[in-house]
């Protein structure tokens, strides 16, 4: 990166060249986006690059500067060379609040991967980014999982302990190859345990990270689970978390599979020997809520809490990102519902995206949302998906948006018994 020579305080754009070298441009002034949107950057809006954070190059897309109240694209670097813009990916617990701003090259421009975007700028050889910490839980944070050498051994130790359960070398395989925090938690013994447990889905949705079929431009994150544990694996696991770790959980519906409430029967089953055994620790549930009748058996073998994934709580938004297959909106509404009415603790998992989330409309649909269904928990979790791509797939105009910030001012204000968050809470403790 070079350096900025100014010594009164300037933001400068970034941009990369074709290796991913990423420089600012000293002189130009940078800009974010909010939904279709080129916004001015807001010194207000800007935290520190967070520590476990990464720098992407964004292919076929040119960066786009600030001037004088105009817009103006950036083609050439400042010796005269191709480049790219930029963008951040945020580390765990950090909300972002605007979007990188770029403009295609061509209309045929590559998809962008599943990452969350978010904008970037140079301040004195430092990067800063539109974001704020939205959980102060550290179970995520990179500090905490830089100790590899204990990490192996855990692993080693674990698979030792449980040699024929099938669900625990599932663990190894995202702790180790998909770098999962959450799986490698399950072996240090700390925090959340994911419990993956499904290799079916009754959704198709744009972002999902463990399926993508050739149409869609681009690639899973990771392969999908391709066994169904038993019951007993499953428990097995549960228990061997609980037994080490304080104030724990153990989450059905992971990254790397599809839709727990496809084994709704055997996961209630699983529960049921959990409780047998112990009622410590939080059991959660992430699903799509597709099938009510299975969140209600799970409730009554001792299911604890639920987290319902949406991208929006407006239906035809909802029904576009995630493509139902054989239920509908109105199901997951009947299911949150239901799970609110049996008194479990209830989190939505709201998938944010710079103005679309805090649009006008989308603003109103979620406020109406949270009158008619007082969850405990919103899970403000940034989208992983290509900005244009969204917002093409689901029809989305141009619209004003009030910003990220203001909307999660609202929500603390207008709500202040919804928790607002980014991981599953452990509720026994």
């Amino acid at each position: 990166m070079s350096s900025v020579s100014n010594k009164k305080k300037k933001k400068f754009l970034a941009y990369s060249d074709d290796s991913g070298n990423v420089y600012d441009y000293s002189g130009l002034d940078p800009s974010f986006r909010s939904g279709h949107r080129f916004v001015h950057v807001d010194d207000n809006e800007l935290i520190p690059l967070p520590y476990g954070s990464y720098l992407f190059t964004l292919p076929d897309r040119y960066p786009v500067s600030y001037s004088d109240g105009e817009f103006i694209t950036v083609k050439k670097s400042p010796d005269g060379g191709e480049l790219n813009a930029v963008s951040s990916f945020l580390a765990s617990g950090y909300l972002r609040t605007y979007l990188p701003s770029y403009v295609k090259k061509q209309k045929d421009a590559v998809i962008l991967p599943l990452w969350a975007y978010a904008g970037v700028v140079v301040d004195k050889n430092r990067f800063y980014v539109p974001a704020m910490r939205i959980d102060d839980d550290p179970r995520s944070d990179p500090e905490i999982h830089e100790n590899h050498k204990e990490f192996k051994k855990a692993v080693i130790k674990v698979k030792s302990e449980l040699p024929e359960n099938r669900l625990v070398n599932q663990l190894s395989i995202c702790s180790t190859e998909y770098n999962c925090l959450c799986a490698r938690n399950f072996f240090l013994s700390r925090h959340e345990c994911p419990v993956p447990t499904s290799p079916a889905c009754n959704a198709d949705c744009l972002g999902c990270f463990s399926y993508q079929d050739e149409s869609s431009g681009f690639c899973q994150s990771q392969f999908r689970l391709n066994f169904s544990p038993t019951p007993e694996e499953i428990s097995e696991v549960i228990l061997h978390h609980f037994d080490r770790v304080e104030n724990s959980v153990a989450s059905f519906g992971q990254g790397c599979e599809g839709e727990p409430l496809l084994r709704a029967s055997d996961l209630a089953k699983s529960i049921a020997k959990v409780r047998e055994k112990t009622s410590a620790g939080t059991i959660n549930i992430n699903t799509n809520g597709s099938l009510t009748d299975g969140v209600s058996a799970m409730i009554d073998s001792g299911l604890d809490s639920i987290r319902v994934s949406m991208n929006s709580p407006t239906e035809k938004y909802y029904q576009s990102y995630h493509r139902p297959v054989n239920f509908s909106y109105s199901d997951v509404l009947r299911t949150i519902d239901v799970a609110l009415s049996r008194g479990i603790f209830v989190s939505i998992n709201l998938f944010f995206m710079p103005g679309f989330t805090d649009s006008v409309s989308e603003t109103e649909s979620l406020f109406r949302f949270l009158e008619n269904f007082p969850v405990n928990m919103i899970q403000t979790r940034n989208m992983n998906i290509d900005p244009d791509y969204f917002f093409e797939k689901i029809n989305f105009p141009d619209e004003d948006s009030i910003g990220i910030r203001n909307l999660i001012g609202m929500l603390r204000n207008k709500f202040p018994q919804v928790r607002l968050g980014y991981y599953n809470p452990a509720l026994k403790k």
